[in-house]
């Protein structure tokens, strides 16, 4: 092969940094699969957030107290000494009762005003208080009153009382 045999454009040599395929024909692979999971990782975080906004839209919606309703009877005063607490389910809800006096009481909905998940009795330094087993938020029995975890809302307080034997809830 003579030097005439060969076209007039000098010969390419790659440099170090190019690692193009095709010697610059378009992006290398590794741009190509940093740009991919870049795009995967935010599709998997829009869909994660979007599963979120029903739960803000509620919390932010929730009533702080039940209101109207018929007392209805809970539970038997003599199984809910003072300073105890206990969840029951009337009607298809599942409520959470604390006595602190003998004739005080307060009762909640058991459902977390984060997202959703059962609160159920759980105990803090020694203290008594409701607490989600999902993320971690615990609230004053007294209350209602988020002091622990992601909640920023208090549960749902509904009217008790004592009536003669029994802790009546309206509901």
């Amino acid at each position: 092969m003579t030097s005439s045999d060969r076209s007039s454009a000098p010969d390419r040599v790659p440099s170090p940094e190019d690692t193009s395929c095709c010697g610059g024909c378009g992006p290398t692979r590794r741009t190509f699969l940093e740009r991919g999971a870049l795009i995967g990782a935010a599709g998997v975080a829009a869909v994660g957030l979007s599963g979120c906004t029903d739960a803000i839209r509620n919390e932010q919606n929730a009533p702080s107290h039940h209101v109207g309703g018929t007392p209805t009877r809970a539970i038997e005063t003599a199984e809910l000494p003072v300073g105890n607490s206990a969840s029951v389910q009337l009607r298809g809800r599942i409520l959470l009762i604390h006595r602190s006096a003998e004739q005080t009481v307060h009762a909640y909905s058991a459902v977390c005003t984060h997202q959703g998940c059962t609160v159920g009795l759980g105990e803090r330094q020694g203290e008594p208080t409701f607490a989600c087993p999902c993320h971690g938020s615990h609230f004053d029995v007294t209350t209602g009153v988020p002091y622990g975890g992601p909640a920023r809302k208090p549960l749902t307080e509904f009217t008790a009382a004592v009536d003669g034997d029994w802790i009546t809830v309206t509901l």
